[in-house]
């Protein structure tokens, strides 16, 4: 059997081009440009060895689904800053996470005076008596975090 710690792991697709080469010794290697959560079939890839010189028989790679990336959140921003109310209104605030494409968008919502005003999970908010709170919408991915001012007025 050959010294593998001598040799790098090469991936070539189905029509023999060379896809992706692992460094000496190492036991993995990383194609890249495949799309996120689709399955590959058995034979779409195939492994050798390579000292650079020799090349080991190519093996059918089995079948396996493709690894979708966490892309991590980098910011959050509410659909209002500032929220004037009356006694028994409700208004929503929106959040929107940066980037687009970020792979855990959940947002928790806390008020700083549930006195006067609470917040639902979906970032409604429902102003009680007059008065200020502050509404802060949190990432869990990130820790990132948005407030919108709320002052509430009494109903005439």
């Amino acid at each position: 059997m050959a010294d593998r710690s001598k040799q790098s792991l090469v991936v070539y697709n189905k029509s023999g081009a060379k896809v992706a080469t692992g460094g000496i010794g190492t036991k993995q290697v990383e194609i890249t440009g495949l799309e996120g959560g689709k399955e590959v079939a058995k034979g779409d890839y195939q492994l050798a060895y390579t000292d650079g010189k020799n090349t080991s028989d190519k093996v059918d790679v089995p079948t396996f689904t493709v690894l979708t990336a966490t892309v991590k959140v980098t910011g959050i921003t509410l659909s209002q800053k500032i929220a004037s109310m009356k006694v028994g209104e409700t208004t929503k605030l929106t959040a929107t996470i940066a980037p687009d494409n970020a792979t855990n968008k959940a947002v928790t919502y806390k008020s700083s005076n549930e006195a006067i005003a609470t917040v639902a999970p979906d970032g409604t908010v429902k102003a009680l008596k007059e008065g200020t709170a502050n509404i802060t919408g949190t990432t869990v991915d990130g820790g990132f975090t948005a407030s919108c001012a709320v002052t509430v007025a009494n109903a005439e």
